[in-house]
């Protein structure tokens, strides 16, 4: 099938018109709240990623000067954003003119070269630090004329449909929630109705009783009697209409709920296109770009027949650019170099779409080159005060991928017009996060590098736990989700005067959801803790809930103009008794969680006797020495470690240690020998010894007794609270 490049251009330009008239609308409001108020640190990063995007948008459609202008003008804030030149008021004002540029480019103005020119010469000189000269006038800008097309008044109206038909989706879960109340309305009379068929030989025998009463207390009692089945019949009345009104709410909620769904389905569909709308004109750009990068790539698409909602794919064109423009730039090697390394001259690039359930989908994209570089990001994480040499050092793998997603950090040493500006990779992950999706790295050295996109299908609906704290009811998206927890409150412990949780080896952080959106916590007095366990941009963590009230399908509304971005939150929903709902931000918690200084989840500092304490473990495998380290650090004592029983010997005989936690099984001495040593040993006979090990024969046990150990705790059923317990019994 050949393609229509001319029509294909005209389609990226309409897109373009569109984009561009946002991201300009952005810049004139920063650019004038700089001119009246001065400019933050987080409103220069903004316009930073706003010319950014712009640029690289005009260059998708060819769009030259535009380009070159936004090339000049990043330089300019990146050199700002940098710290390495002041915002005057001077350069504030060169930045309207290179707007005021743009816009008359963007509205059909011809194009002056030499203005162009020397705008463009202003902008680089002043990104290096010399004096600003401005222009005398500045640029007018004609309005712009009305599009003729009909596709963006249809496009609203089809938005506004909708909206409407998502509001009718709501009274569907209104009237089920009805028709459910009714029902137990209709269920309330029924034992009445029993009562009374019971009733009925009583009232009979007090009717036949009544002759022999006085004539005055004949008449009270035939007045009563008259009064009970007037009342009964009343009952028997209400109970018919219960179970008529309770057919006919089934009927109407049934009835609704199939319009609503019908209806919903319907526009869905509409708004439904195929993944190859999103890879529309991007093996053109891939070619180009490797062209100028002088490589050679092949771009391979999978899946593209899956169906997405049309604004998730809106939303996933800039990240998806910012993918392909690193895998070609940053990612294959020239085909000199990648003949050296015994691979085909031509570097591949796979995108795939694929479903993982009825309402996510995963985007792949997967380039067979260097990999990351992660030696390089460490450096440049420390050169920008990211890290310390120490803490660069201590990252593992997958952790100093993640630094890739930070701002400002690249692993190009050239500036080029294509990328080393390190920007484009926190795009991508923010815009991901916008949507209700997120991102996984996987990379390995010389085998390139894989991104995972984790997504919603459809960006009006998604399952969402809710969960209730502080008599606030809130909805988390399932997709940040990994477990629902319920564990004893013992479970919780502190380390380093923070509540920590080990859970599957790992220690994780735990942090209080009333702490971190500042709620004033209730009481909890039965001895539990409910917890959800996160996965936020590879980050696990735990968040404590006062009650979990289950999953269901939630409907998404946006907060309004007013209160475009929230933090904290993605939206909101209203459930089916008609409350709303607020839904919580996944990546915003994680960062509101990482800000919180106090913590209503940390428990009593252990005595200064406990803080004096100086434990030894004896381990030789660095999972096991780490998590005991953890937990009793997290108790509050000081921890030395060996890394077997002749290195834990020869601490024990150069400092003074309270108790010895050691294994059993290690090289160059175990710890049946280790503990018979410190017995024969007169100063240090009187140490208690703790044996953890995995040996729970009766032998074993008998044999560490017979060494002279005070405790043998076994792993297979070995708790942290045993080994807490045994060290506080002993010391």
């Amino acid at each position: 099938m050949s393609l229509d490049r001319k029509a294909l251009q005209q389609q990226l330009l309409a897109s373009f018109r569109v984009e561009a008239q946002e991201r300009l609308g952005v810049l004139a409001d920063g650019l004038a709240n700089w001119r009246e108020e001065g400019a933050s640190g987080e409103s220069i990063e903004s316009l930073f990623r706003e010319v950014h995007s712009l640029k690289g948008a005009a260059r998708a459609v060819g769009l030259l000067p535009i380009e070159q202008i936004c090339h000049a003008w990043e330089s300019l804030l990146g050199a700002v954003r940098g710290g390495t030149l002041e915002l005057t008021p001077a350069r504030v004002e060169l930045c309207r003119y290179a707007l005021r540029g743009v816009q008359a480019l963007h509205a059909g103005q011809p194009a002056n070269t030499e203005e162009q020119a020397q705008l463009i010469e202003d902008l680089e000189a002043a990104a290096q630090g010399a004096a600003v000269s401005l222009p005398e006038s500045l640029v007018a800008i004609p309005a712009l004329p009305a599009e003729p097309g009909t596709l963006r008044v249809s496009a609203g109206r089809l938005d506004a449909l909708l909206f409407h038909s998502e509001s009718l989706l709501q009274h569907k879960l209104e009237a089920r929630a009805h028709a459910r109340l009714l029902g137990e309305h209709r269920a309330a009379c029924e034992p009445q109705r029993g009562h009374r068929l019971l009733a009925g030989g009583t009232l009979q025998r007090l009717r036949e009783s009544a002759q022999a009463l006085p004539t005055a207390s004949q008449d009270a009692l035939k007045a009563l009697l008259e009064h009970l089945d007037w009342s009964q019949a009343q009952l028997d009345r209400l109970h018919f209409e219960a179970i008529q009104l309770e057919k006919a709410g089934k009927h109407l909620s049934q009835s609704l709920a199939q319009l609503s769904e019908s209806l919903a389905e319907e526009l869905q569909s509409v708004l439904l296109l195929a993944g190859s709308s999103l890879v529309e004109g991007l093996p053109a750009m891939v070619q180009d770009l490797a062209s100028q990068a002088g490589k050679r790539v092949t771009l391979q698409v999978r899946g593209a027949s899956l169906q997405v909602d049309k604004r998730i794919l809106d939303e996933l064109r800039t990240p998806l650019t910012h993918l392909l423009r690193n895998a070609v730039d940053h990612g294959l090697e020239t085909p000199g170099q990648r003949a050296a390394c015994g691979k085909p001259e031509v570097g591949l690039i796979q995108l795939e779409l694929i479903q993982e359930s009825a309402d996510r989908f995963e985007l792949r994209v997967q380039d067979d080159g260097r990999g990351l570089a992660l030696a390089q990001l460490k450096a440049k994480a420390v050169a920008a005060g990211l890290l310390s040499e120490e803490q660069a050092q201590a990252l593992s793998a997958a952790e100093a991928g993640k630094l890739i997603f930070a701002s400002g950090l690249s692993t190009s040493a050239l500036l080029t017009d294509l990328s080393g500006r390190g920007l484009g990779m926190a795009i991508v992950q923010e815009s991901v996060e916008r949507i209700g999706g997120r991102i996984e790295l996987e990379s390995e050295p010389g085998r390139g590098a894989c991104f995972h996109l984790h997504l919603p299908l459809n960006l009006s609906t998604f399952r969402a736990v809710i969960v209730r704290n502080a008599e606030r009811t809130f909805a988390v998206p399932a997709l940040a989700v990994e477990r629902c927890l319920r564990l004893p409150a013992t479970a919780v412990k502190n380390q380093e005067n923070r509540p920590t949780l080990v859970f599957e080896g790992e220690v994780l952080p735990v942090w209080s959801l009333a702490d971190v959106l500042g709620l004033t916590p209730l009481a909890r007095d039965d001895g539990y803790l409910t917890l959800l366990l996160l996965k936020v941009r590879g980050e696990r963590f735990a968040l404590l809930v006062e009650e979990l009230l289950g999953d269901q399908e939630i409907t998404v509304k946006n907060l309004g103009r007013q209160l475009l971005r929230v933090r904290n939150l993605l939206g909101a929903t209203v459930l089916g008794d008609g409350q709303l709902v607020p839904i919580l931000h996944p990546g915003d918690l994680y960062r509101s969680a990482l800000a919180t200084t106090a913590s209503t989840l940390v428990q009593p500092a252990e005595s200064a006797d406990v803080r004096s304490q100086r434990l030894l473990i004896a381990e030789d495998s660095f999972t096991s020495r780490g998590l005991l380290k953890a937990i009793l650090e997290g108790a509050g004592y000081r921890v030395a470690t060996a890394n077997d029983g002749l290195e834990a010997w020869n601490a024990l005989k150069q400092g003074p240690f309270d108790l010895l936690v050691s294994d059993v099984e290690m090289p160059r001495m175990d710890g049946f020998s280790l503990t018979s040593r410190i017995r024969a040993d007169r100063e240090l006979a009187q140490l208690p010894v703790v044996l953890v090990t995995a040996l729970h024969s009766a032998e074993d046990r008998a044999r560490g007794l017979e060494a002279g150990a005070n405790a043998y705790l076994v792993k297979s059923g070995f708790e942290q609270d045993s080994l807490l317990d045994a060290i506080r019994r002993l010391i």
